[in-house]
């Protein structure tokens, strides 16, 4: 699929060089107002309208990949094991614990989540605090 698209034109279908320069405005007519026709005019408040005087010429394509999703549950009850461990038997779900307890991300993400929760339950003891002093 092409995804660059050149347009192409001649330089002499351009047209000539636009100049622009400050000047003072110029009056070309002046088109009194004419009050017989007042009584036909009826004002609209508020008007809300866009206009738009050029042609559309736009063109956008975009090439994107596929992701593909699958939604699955998890049954709480057997605890989220991996599909080689079985959470019935002990001896499987004891050896993956040791395994994952070594882990040093595990370690680290435990002392993490252990202070975050100290701070959230020091905001928590505090807040009940003050509002048992308001009442």
């Amino acid at each position: 699929m092409e995804i660059v698209y050149v347009y192409t034109k001649k330089r002499n279908e351009f047209g000539r060089q636009c100049f622009f320069a400050d000047k003072p405005a110029e009056l070309h007519v002046d088109i009194l107002p004419d009050e017989s026709l007042s009584a036909d005019y009826i004002e609209k408040n508020p008007i809300d309208r866009g206009i738009h005087c050029g042609h559309d010429m736009s063109e956008h394509e975009v090439n994107t990949e596929r992701f593909e999703t699958d939604s699955h549950g998890i049954n709480h009850i057997e605890g989220g094991w991996p599909k080689d461990v079985n959470p019935l038997e002990v001896e499987q779900t004891i050896r993956f614990r040791k395994k994952v307890e070594k882990d040093e991300n595990y370690i680290n993400s435990v002392l993490n989540l252990g202070s975050v929760s100290v701070m959230y339950r020091f905001r928590i003891v505090s807040k009940t605090w003050v509002n048992k002093i308001a009442v």
